[in-house]
């Protein structure tokens, strides 16, 4: 799986195809604060590993779409 890294926009390869906080925040266009809260509220499902999380994109993208208000 290939990121962007918003911060130097070089590419990095993720092996694991998880991602960490800054990019699942990039991922889906929100900040890395808004994260931190819909991780600490239950909303996304995260992995922990050690002390570092990690998120599954799909997966998350997938949580958020109960969220998602459709047009009347």
């Amino acid at each position: 799986l290939m990121e962007e890294n918003p911060s130097n926009t070089t590419k990095i390869l993720t092996k694991s195809g998880l991602l960490n906080r800054e990019q699942i925040a990039y991922c889906i266009g929100v900040s890395e604060r808004t994260i931190s809260n819909m991780m600490r509220k239950r909303l996304i499902p995260v992995l922990k590993v050690g002390k570092s999380v990690r998120f599954d994109a799909p997966k998350v993208k997938k949580a958020l779409e109960k969220f998602e208000i459709e047009a009347i």
